[in-house]
């Protein structure tokens, strides 16, 4: 854990994984991104949209045995809705990803880079709909398959998703307006795969679903109702 003083109100900013970058001061919301000795700020960063999320920065799980928290999150819009993607620090140093949409909620893991080149190909097929290409991104259609660790995914849906905002501790810089083309991806067993490309890097993620009472929440937001 690293703890720097917020470049625009001199606020704590903690950094918990050593390979965050990114952080948003919970003070005065400048987004600040941290170098090997020192934070510079990028600016402010708009409130994040309302919802019901039951999930907050400092929320606490336990997933396969060991005990993670809730460490930053993006908010992120499409052209049919939103969904949350929490940021956690798993005990043992991993960072993964809490996926909350429409109720259900996943958990993946980033692979390791380089990727395989059958799947760097296939992202940089879908590049046409982040650019903006209509003639090209219509061309772009789900139904390839990748293999990522061993398994056999299919693409299933492609389309244009945009950062609304962030909060608290992240891997990398994610101002509002972020734009990636996300391709979801399903495996067998409730396996499911995320590849994603922001225009200047390709990222795939792997990961699964998980019934609510699996995760083992602590420190929840308190709601009516629940």
């Amino acid at each position: 854990m690293r703890k720097f003083a917020c470049p625009s109100c001199g606020a704590d900013v903690v950094f918990r994984s050593a390979q965050s970058v990114y952080a948003v001061c919970a003070y005065c919301q400048s987004m600040v991104v941290r170098t090997d000795v020192d934070v510079t700020s990028l600016g402010v960063m708009a409130a994040l949209p309302e919802d019901m999320s039951p999930l907050q920065l400092g929320t606490g799980g336990v997933l396969d045995g060991l005990s993670f928290t809730i460490i930053g999150r993006l908010k992120i819009g499409w052209a049919d809705g939103l969904w949350n993607e929490w940021h956690m620090l798993m005990d043992d140093g991993r960072r993964g990803w809490i996926g909350e949409a429409q109720g259900s909620f996943s958990v993946s893991f980033e692979e390791p880079e380089p990727l395989p080149r059958p799947v760097s190909e296939a992202i940089e097929r879908c590049l046409p709909v982040l650019k903006g290409k209509e003639v090209d991104a219509a061309k772009v259609r789900p139904g390839f398959t990748v293999e990522l660790g061993g398994s056999e995914f299919r693409a299933v849906d492609i389309k244009l998703a945009t950062c609304l905002g962030s909060e608290g501790e992240l891997p990398f810089a994610a101002p509002k307006g972020r734009r990636t083309v996300a391709i979801d991806c399903v495996g067998t067993d409730g396996q499911f795969a995320t590849l994603e490309h922001d225009g200047s890097t390709a990222n795939a993620y792997r990961g699964r679903y998980l019934e609510w009472e699996a995760w083992r929440f602590s420190n929840l937001r308190p709601l009516e109702g629940w």
